[in-house]
């Protein structure tokens, strides 16, 4: 199908419906903040990471890096050793 996986203007994907996700339950967690908590601890450890822009990849302590790399780059990120003990 030539648009599969588009939407109209002004309309936002919904990938919940392709995913087996209840539709009911999306959109009670979207209107509600049961997660706010975690939401908010997430975003003052990336601040306290030193991380200022997303995507960022924050790999065994070490400073953050751009989550947008090549395949390669991220093998070389992820194969280096631990700047600091990992617990």
């Amino acid at each position: 199908m030539p648009h599969e996986g588009r939407t109209q203007a002004g309309q936002r994907p919904r990938p919940w419906r392709t995913g087996g996700l209840d539709v009911a339950d999306v959109r009670t967690l979207l209107a509600g903040d049961a997660y706010a908590d975690r939401v908010r601890a997430d975003e003052r450890r990336a601040v306290e990471c030193g991380v200022t822009g997303v995507p960022s990849l924050v790999i065994d302590g070490r400073p953050p890096v751009s989550g947008v790399q090549a395949a390669d780059g991220l093998r070389r990120l992820l194969s280096r050793r631990p700047a600091v003990p990992v617990e």
